[in-house]
């Protein structure tokens, strides 16, 4: 029976990890003046400011970049072609992954080096009067387990292409009083 819920609870949490893990591009679009409508293949996707996920494999991207047009309620237009060679998409489902691994891990590393300053504690020793100092080994023990479980996340982190600077959106701005060609 325990066996079983164990099973079904993990499959339940990597179908969970798969919805919304799409790999997507992040765009940070920004206006001067603010409240630009920003508009893809014809179709208005925010005011400015905003930020706007397009998938990878959306039809909006052509020869590898997409374009962007902002438009002002007085009819002025600006478009901003983004040329999407060398932006990486980003798939939260490595950081999803990953990141309990890094709370357990740097919890235990923490615990571990906690030291005792008791009078009668000497945490910079082994042996303490000839005798073996049981706290010491067991915060050695805890803090190797977090450098291990740290380990652990950072690989599932690498394995599942993670990078956390694909999470960070990409800025795409329009100054519309600045004078054009500049």
């Amino acid at each position: 029976m325990h066996r079983m819920l164990v099973r079904r609870t993990m499959c339940l949490l990597l179908i969970v990890t798969q919805l919304g893990c799409r790999s997507v591009y992040r765009f940070r679009c920004t206006s001067n003046p603010s409240e630009a409508g920003v508009v893809i293949a014809e179709q208005m996707v925010g005011e400015t400011p905003c930020n706007v996920k397009i998938p990878k494999d959306s039809e909006w991207i052509q020869d590898s970049k997409i374009e962007f047009v902002f438009c002002l309620p007085d009819g002025r237009e600006e478009p901003r072609v983004v040329n999407l060679h060398g932006l990486e998409p980003s798939n939260p489902l490595a950081e999803i992954v990953a990141t309990p691994f890094w709370l357990v891990g740097t919890g235990l590393l923490f615990l571990g080096t906690d030291r005792d300053d008791d009078e009668d504690s000497h945490p910079s020793h082994f042996w303490y009067e000839g005798e073996r100092d049981e706290d010491h080994d067991s915060n050695f023990v805890t803090g190797f387990a977090g450098i291990g479980i740290l380990g652990i996340g950072a690989g599932l982190h690498y394995v599942l292409g993670g990078d956390p600077d694909s999470l960070s959106p990409y800025k795409v701005h329009v100054d519309f009083n600045e004078p054009a060609g500049d």
